[in-house]
């Protein structure tokens, strides 16, 4: 009977390993030369990566709040004091806000939801790009991984926020309408277009800080020319500026599906959404391509 020393047997193992590991070949050509490889490669790193995603999901959320006293209340400060305010101002005829079709609480809680949501998902990939950038500058670990986590963070707080709707909706009375079931639809189509926009800000907003703080200022501006917290102008230049908004499609179509049941926006949010899906495929690509030289250049 042969027998086989310990050094021979591994030896055999290493020389075994080679074979059962992928092989990776790098090449000065561009990944756009092979498109169908290249969006193979993408959405296989995004599933590979699905449990490194859960791991820092879980890990981000627990530290959110490790060190809070009111913990997941916070989530609701910035929507019930928006509402709050714009409340106050339009009962004191600070502000004189047209009739709404629905309690003016329940329109601007809604509409402070949404675009809450929006901001958030718009922000969320060059923020988690950001944070995960002195990890995957070292180590071949997806960037997907942490822009994943992040956007199901945005995901879970929404339901979170969802909750607080029960108690405004029996307070005022309301019932939601027959087509409540297409709400968290407009919020997908929501994080959807957020998500398009952030992806496409990640190549220079992960090289200049420019891009992020014009990002803020922009949103806060943009908020106003969107019916979030009064209903759409129906003359003048204000009603022209909001009616091709994009995101009053979105936000209009969205509260009505919840609350109204019909919306004369859904065909301009149909529409935005296509473009955004188109967008957010285009974003994803250029952000593979470009994914070389932005470590390099973060590296410099």
């Amino acid at each position: 009977m042969s027998t086989t020393s310990p050094l021979e047997a591994s030896t055999s193992a290493l020389a075994a390993t080679p074979d059962d590991l992928p092989v990776t070949v790098y090449s000065p050509e561009s990944p756009l030369a092979h498109p169908i490889k290249l969006v193979k490669e993408i959405f296989g790193d995004m599933w590979r990566c699905r449990e490194l995603t859960w791991i820092l999901f879980t890990r981000d959320l627990k530290a959110q709040y490790r060190q809070s006293y009111f913990g997941y209340i916070w989530l609701f400060v910035p929507v019930i004091s928006t509402t709050i305010v714009w409340m106050f101002l339009n009962s004191t005829k600070v502000i004189q806000v047209a009739d709404t079709p629905i309690p003016y609480p329940a329109y601007v809680l809604l509409g402070s939801m949404i675009w809450g949501v929006f901001t958030s998902s718009l922000n969320q990939p060059l923020a988690s790009f950001n944070e995960g950038r002195n990890v995957f500058m070292k180590l071949k670990v997806p960037p997907e991984a942490f822009i994943l986590s992040g956007l199901s963070k945005v995901v879970f707080e929404l339901l979170i926020k969802m909750l607080v709707l029960i108690p405004v909706f029996a307070a005022l009375g309301m019932m939601p309408a027959s087509t409540m079931w297409l709400f968290p639809v407009g919020m997908a189509c929501t994080v959807l277009i957020g998500v398009s926009i952030g992806f496409l800000m990640i190549p220079l907003g992960s090289l200049y800080t420019d891009v992020s703080r014009l990002v803020v200022t922009a949103l806060g501006f943009a908020m106003y020319l969107t019916p979030v917290v009064y209903p759409p102008p129906t003359s003048g230049w204000a009603a022209t500026l909001v009616q091709y908004n994009p995101m009053t499609a979105v936000v209009m179509t969205t509260r009505d599906w919840l609350t109204i049941g019909h919306s004369d926006y859904m065909p301009a949010m149909l529409i935005s959404t296509a473009i955004a899906t188109v967008a957010l495929f285009f974003g994803i690509v250029v952000f593979r391509v470009v994914l070389p030289n932005l470590i390099e250049r973060m590296g410099m």
